[in-house]
């Protein structure tokens, strides 16, 4: 996905929130954000909304010298959406479909993100009970459960702390029927999920749990390491979660899902839907769409 103009003015306002929690002094916080503003003149638009971001985080770090300013952050997160996990997995027993309950959990669970919002923001419960009722705006469960069938293994791209408790169920969902491999960020980029992390909610004791490279806003394609491009090729289907990983890998070949709530007006409608709506989109079927629209264009 290519930014766009709206995307670079979000830069600035990321470099605000990063800074404001990377230090209290208000004069490196005006630094911070000049210095980031000043990179967005060069900013190349071809690249993904989540690339340009990744300016207003390691300014943040490096002109604070705070190098895990989130680290508090993820922790609470961690542990509310611990303390809320006996109610999650009964939501997930009760149900008749419990991988389609699983799936709507990890929707609802892509509001906790301190990328986009602040934290007083955050209302976990509501988007349960929005995403059980509405369900998904585009929804290709049934190609991801043809997908599933014999399927071998799945590489689960991991988003916000917090957030991994609500993968956690459908991760043991989806070992019901393929290995599982769930990828975090192998250093601190806003409240992304580190390994650590996935040790405190207990996902290393679930499945293989394995790092992408980097302190990289979603996997983009131009700066993982040639091991992780490797890794992505040789999974059977991959499934991602949030948008840094559909902005940086929405056009990676294969069978690839996603699932995100989407959190400003650019990426709903790269996404075709409404704001605040989720989604559970299949890119091969979108490609596929995309390639009747154009054969069957009177302009050709």
């Amino acid at each position: 996905m290519k930014a766009t103009l709206d995307c670079l003015a979000c830069v600035a306002v990321q470099a605000v929130r990063a800074a404001q929690i990377a230090t209290s002094d208000p004069e490196v916080q005006r630094r911070i954000l000049d210095a980031v503003v000043a990179r967005i003149p060069d900013m190349d638009s071809a690249e993904s909304p989540a690339a340009l971001s990744l300016a207003a985080y390691e300014l943040a770090s490096e002109m604070s010298g705070n190098d895990d300013p989130y680290a508090a952050l993820r922790r609470e997160q961690n542990s509310l959406a611990m303390a809320m996990e006996p109610e999650l997995r009964a939501i997930v027993a009760a149900s008749a479909d419990p991988l389609e309950a699983a799936l709507h959990l990890a929707a609802a669970g892509n509001i906790i993100d301190l990328g986009t919002q602040g934290g007083h923001k955050i209302d976990v419960r509501g988007a349960i009970e929005q995403v059980m009722q509405e369900r998904f705006a585009i929804d290709h469960t049934a190609a991801f459960r043809k997908s599933l069938t014999g399927c071998k293994d799945l590489l689960y791209l991991l988003d916000n702390a917090g957030e991994i408790v609500f993968d956690k169920l459908l991760i043991e969902e989806l070992l019901k029927d393929t290995s599982v491999t769930a990828v975090v960020k192998a250093a601190p980029i806003i409240n992304d999920a580190l390994i650590a992390d996935a040790s405190q909610v207990g996902l290393t004791d679930l499945c293989e749990v394995i790092d992408n490279g980097g302190a990289f806003v979603g996997s983009p394609l131009d700066r993982v390491p040639e091991r992780f491009i490797r890794r992505m090729h040789q999974a059977e289907v991959i499934l991602g979660k949030g948008q840094g990983n559909y902005e940086t890998i929405d056009n990676f070949p294969g069978d690839v899902f996603f699932i995100l709530r989407a959190k400003c007006d650019i990426i709903a409608a790269h996404m075709g839907v409404k704001y605040g709506q989720v989604a559970l989109i299949s890119t091969r079927i979108r490609r596929g769409q995309a390639e009747v629209t154009c054969v069957r264009s009177p302009h050709r």
